[in-house]
This record gives C-alpha cells, structure tokens and sequence, in this order.
C-alpha cells in the first residue's frame, strides 16, 4: 500500500478518535514499522485535531465544576500509597452581578397601604376602647336603678 494513499484514506484520524476496528490499527501499526516517516504524519494530524476540538471551546467558569462537583459528591482518585493532598480552593469573584441587598424594597403605595390599615386598627382599637367602657358604665347605671330590695338576676355571667 502506498504511503500517501493511506494518509489520505483517513484511517490515522480513524485511529486517534478511537472510530477504528482491530483490522484497522493493525494496520496502522505494520505501517509505522515499515514507514517512520508515519510517526511525524500521526503527530501532526493529532495536533490539529486537538487544535479543532479547541477551536469553538469556551472555557467555563470555575464555581461551574465545584457545582458539579458538590452535587455528584465527587473526590478525586488517589493512590491508596501515596498520602491525600488538599485540592487549593480558588474564590471565585463575579464582577458582572450585582452585590446582594440584605434589605427588601417595597413601593411606595404598599407603605401608604400598610399606614392607612395601622392606623385603621388604632382606631378600631379606640373605639372598641371607648364602647366598653361605655357599657360597663350604663350597666352600673342600671344596677343603680332598681331598688335595693328588688335586684335583678345578674347580668353578667
């Protein structure tokens, strides 16, 4: 087989995205040993294909990966020998939004609304104030009233 119709057959890009059968990297590999030449073609082909696979990516926030991280409860993989180290932790600092407010606003008619009903219910208050006492002061009246020989069943329980 000639060297560049293999190269031009796609079976090196075949082999580096893992798409390739057994038959194919066998092939690949009968090749290397009869061409060396191979070695800087397969070198320069996984380059670019590193330099596609990158070309559209966005790298993406760092709070992205301790969020996914902190929902699958991930760890890192260590060798059971070797002794844990600490991953460095990174604050991560958002420019774009704003700062959190740690009060609430409220518009305008709700406070009127709000001070309109308090001061509704400082007058009910009043009056309900107000009506008890007089009632209490027209039930001494008539207690008042009735002789003091003939005095009605109570009225109050």
């Amino acid at each position: 087989m000639d060297l560049r119709t293999y190269i031009n057959s796609g079976a090196i890009e075949c082999c580096l995205l893992g798409l390739a059968t057994a038959d194919e990297e066998a092939v690949l590999d009968r090749m290397r040993h009869l061409h060396p030449e191979l070695e800087s073609e397969i070198s320069v082909v996984a380059y670019k294909l590193q330099q596609a696979s990158m070309a559209g990516g966005v790298t993406p926030p760092a709070e992205v990966w301790e969020t996914i991280s902190r929902k699958v409860k991930w760890e890192p993989r260590h060798n059971h020998r070797s002794k844990r180290r600490e991953l460095p932790r990174y604050t991560v600092i958002n420019l774009r939004e704003p700062p959190r407010r740690r009060y609430m606003q409220v518009n305008l008619w709700w406070r009127c609304v709000f001070v309109g009903l308090c001061m509704l219910l400082v007058v009910l208050l009043a009056v309900s104030i107000y009506f008890y006492n007089k009632y209490h002061q027209l039930e001494d009246k008539l207690l008042r009233s009735y002789p003091t020989t003939q005095q009605p069943p109570s009225l109050t329980k």
